[in-house]
Formats: structure tokens, C-alpha cells, sequence
């Protein structure tokens, strides 16, 4: 079986905060970073 690995991308949507498409923005440029960083890791993406 080849070696399998976990990239993750997080972040939160803050209470004010109403645009859910710049919270999946961050999460996914979140998990290009984990994925670019070699794999096996959780990259929060923070608001800006």
C-alpha cells in the first residue's frame, strides 16, 4: 500500500464576518500551503 498523507486547510468566519466565499478563499489557500509545505500537516488561514 503506498504511504498516504493528510493536507489540511482551516480557518473561521468571524461573527461580523458574512462573506462564506472569502472563508472558503482562506481555507482553501490554507490547504495549497499545507499541500506546498511537503504534505502531513493542518495551516490555519487567518483573516485578514
Amino acid at each position: 500500500m503506498p504511504p498516504i498523507t493528510v493536507s489540511i486547510g482551516v480557518t473561521a468566519a468571524g461573527a461580523q464576518e458574512t462573506d462564506a466565499a472569502a472563508v472558503l478563499a482562506r481555507a482553501d489557500a490554507a490547504l495549497y500551503q499545507a499541500k506546498d509545505g511537503g504534505r502531513n500537516q493542518v495551516i490555519t488561514g487567518n483573516a485578514d
